[in-house]
């Protein structure tokens, strides 16, 4: 009780100013027909700006819900093509007997900021080392590969852009077995370029440019780009291949990060090999 009177003691002069201003406005309203129907009119706005404001937050909401089910239910869908399985092949009494091993799982991640005008992009996303992610885990998107985590944190994992100088993915020719690497020249975002394609290469404008086995960050055959631009180059043997990604680069949004289950033993054979 004692507080409460020092509280009106303190503002009671300004509690009391609120109260006439409420009565008066109250009795404007009630008594004049035009500013009764402007604060009607104002009501009126203000719930409905309040039931849109409500709407939008459960829609937000519901929304992220959704997209959390369904990049689930995509990696189910992507965990059971033959490209995400290793093909065990062994002879038993001169009986061969197939069975396919898991090799590469994937965890869902949102891209929380984003970069493509430097000549060395990152990404930032909202997974890290609780949730499985580790550096040099290749990241990709429905539309094709967005690039390789760079570092991690509990909860964050920062990713080198394929928009970067120090980018190197290795890429086919789908249908052919010729093979490059697929770097970026800082230009424009919409285009790489795949290098190291020999000029007795037979492919032509069109041709989409993927994936291979070469690497074990990605799962073979996930498509990259479309060939725009052959490019021969006076006294290499090479040719220079322009290639349009699919990956809208500006706008990626949902990911996922690629573990390779049989990375360990990769970079095991990797490192005695080194030795």
């Amino acid at each position: 009780m004692r507080g409460l009177l020092q509280l009106f003691a303190a503002y009671g002069g300004f509690l009391l100013f609120l109260l006439l201003e409420a009565i008066s406005i109250t009795l404007i309203v009630q008594l004049n027909q035009r500013q009764g129907e402007i604060a009607s009119n104002s009501y009126g706005l203000f719930t409905a700006y309040l039931d849109r404001t409500s709407d939008w937050v459960a829609d937000y909401w519901g929304l992220k819900d959704e997209v959390v089910r369904l990049q689930s239910k995509n990696i189910k869908l992507m965990e059971q093509l033959d490209n995400a399985r290793y093909s065990n092949a062994v002879f038993r009494d001169s009986i061969r007997q197939d069975s396919l091993q898991q090799l590469y799982t994937f965890i869902g991640a949102n891209v929380i900021s984003n970069s493509i005008v430097s000549t060395n992009n990152f990404l930032r996303l909202d997974k890290g080392g609780r949730q499985g992610v580790r550096p040099s885990m290749g990241v990709i998107s429905d539309d094709g590969v967005v690039g390789i985590v760079r570092d991690t944190t509990s909860h964050f994992s920062q990713v080198m852009s394929i928009l970067h100088s120090q980018s190197r993915i290795n890429a086919s020719i789908r249908g052919t077995g010729y093979f490059g690497t697929l770097t970026w020249d800082g230009k424009d975002p919409q285009f790489m370029q795949l290098n190291a394609i020999p000029r007795h290469a037979k492919f032509v404008v069109g041709d989409t440019i993927e994936t291979n086995s070469y690497s074990h960050l990605f799962p073979t055959g996930i498509a990259i780009g479309v060939i725009k631009e052959i490019e021969e180059i006076s006294g290499n043997n090479f040719f220079k291949v322009q290639v349009k990604l699919f990956n809208d680069m500006a706008s990626v949004r949902y990911v996922y990060v690629v573990d390779n289950l049989l990375r360990k033993e990769i970079k095991d054979l990797e490192k005695a090999a080194n030795d």
